[in-house]
């Protein structure tokens, strides 16, 4: 699991309550460097002075010009990270899901503390999304679903590697170039001018 596997956990902080809730550090022999970010209003103030494991909680903001995801996100950059994996900013609401989603183009743009482009990734129990700015390989596998939301107008887009080839196109509407195959262990999706373009990926194959 991808959490346990990590050695530097920033929570927002409604997300912070349903990690604690999940017991998932439960007889861990070591867990995480945790931080909470948000503005609080998820939080009792019993958990923040007897929290069960050790918690940074960073400054809350009222910043309402932003997400709390997008708070997670910057204080990581301030934390020196450079690669960044999302989890759990697709459920519960959809219109949260679609905001999160979209907003990783905008996370794509941000800069490290080395002023080197930002990696980032959102994963959900069935794929993840990667966005792009720029021609890119992906690493792929056989059968593996791959879905692309072009987020900018008017840009032309090529793909190799995949079941149905897509050759200099222009789309005009998100589901057009949803539902492609991979049949190789990676494919290129070629960006012909400026824009942003995410790519969804499968964790399995198809049967």
């Amino acid at each position: 699991m991808a959490i346990k596997q990590s050695n530097l956990l920033i929570c927002c902080d409604g997300a912070y309550m349903r990690l604690i809730e999940s017991d998932i550090f439960t007889n861990a022999k070591q867990t995480p460097e945790v931080h909470v970010v948000g503005d609080g209003d998820s939080l009792t103030m019993t958990l923040c002075d007897n929290p069960p494991f050790a918690t940074t909680f960073a400054p809350w903001s009222s910043d309402q010009e932003c997400n709390d995801l997008t708070k997670a996100v910057r204080y990581a950059i301030g934390l020196g990270v450079s690669r960044i994996v999302i989890l759990g900013a697709t459920g519960l609401r959809e219109d949260h899901t679609l905001g999160n989603i979209s907003l990783l183009a905008y996370y794509a743009t941000l800069k490290t503390i080395e002023a080197k482009p930002l990696e980032v990734r959102m994963y959900s129990d069935y794929g993840y999304f990667t966005p792009l700015l720029s021609s890119s390989t992906l690493s792929s596998f056989p059968r593996q679903q791959v879905s692309l939301f072009p987020l900018t107008p008017g840009l032309p887009i090529s793909v190799e590697g995949l079941r149905y080839p897509i050759v200099h196109h222009v789309f005009s509407q998100w589901w057009e170039a949803t539902l492609n195959e991979s049949i190789e262990d990676t494919f290129k999706v070629i960006l012909h001018g400026d824009g942003a373009v995410l790519v969804y990926q499968t964790h399995v194959a198809k049967n």
